[in-house]
């Protein structure tokens, strides 16, 4: 990660008239081991307007890639809507003028939904690094949880785990009990590496360490 983050600090002295660190060196790289981590770290990144205060829901926070998935499946949703009022004739005129005036795009994000079977060689985006997907949920799944767990960010008192909610966590072996803990405190309570036990161990070994940063919080944090 430093060697990612020197040169573009770099250029941004230079073009800032600037010296020290970029960012406030806040630059910093955890190899995520499984999917309860990425799920997790996924969920933190789209939440942290929210957890700064300048934002209210994922829909409203901006930069990051929920907002971009949530804005850009409205756009896409009108223009379907759009589709079925008009002729044929005009229908082609008014998709182009939607398309041309459509600010919000998700094209460049790897979809949320995790297909095994799909090859990123198979009709590759050229703007995506991925095409297969990183989660094994899919992205309304995804959404709904990444709302409850932003509302009870901004909340004065914190509610469990609705039931509609719970088998998602289950799936990945995240205990939901520590699931707003494990969220606004990622950053925190990994380091290194973010995951299951077993897995900090094994990173820890590959390594060549004893163990890693996190190993408490994670046997708390995931099954």
């Amino acid at each position: 990660m430093r060697c990612l983050a020197e040169p573009i600090a770099r250029r941004a002295n230079r073009e800032d008239g600037c010296t020290g660190r970029f960012w406030e060196g806040r630059y910093k790289c955890q190899r995520l081991l499984d999917e309860a981590a990425l799920l997790a770290c996924s969920v933190y990144v789209d939440l942290n307007p929210i957890r700064a205060g300048v934002a209210a829901t994922p829909e409203t926070s901006r930069f990051t890639g929920a907002y971009d998935r949530i804005h850009a499946r409205a756009a896409r949703k009108r223009t379907k809507r759009q589709r079925t009022k008009r002729s044929d004739r005009s229908r082609s005129k008014g998709v182009a003028a939607a398309a041309r005036g459509r600010r919000h795009d998700d094209a460049w994000l790897s979809p949320v939904h995790l297909d095994e079977r799909r090859q990123d060689t198979d009709n590759k985006p050229t703007r995506r690094a991925s095409n297969k997907g990183f989660l094994p949920l899919k992205w309304h799944e995804y959404l709904r949880l990444l709302d409850w767990t932003g509302r009870q960010a901004r909340a004065d008192k914190r509610g469990s785990i609705p039931t509609d909610l719970a088998p998602i966590l289950e799936r990945l072996s995240i205990v939901g009990d520590r699931w707003l803990d494990t969220v606004q405190n990622f950053g925190r309570w990994f380091h290194r590496a973010a995951g299951r036990q077993e897995n900090l161990a094994a990173e820890a070994a590959r390594r060549g360490r004893k163990w890693l940063a996190g190993t408490s919080y994670s046997r708390a944090a995931f099954v």
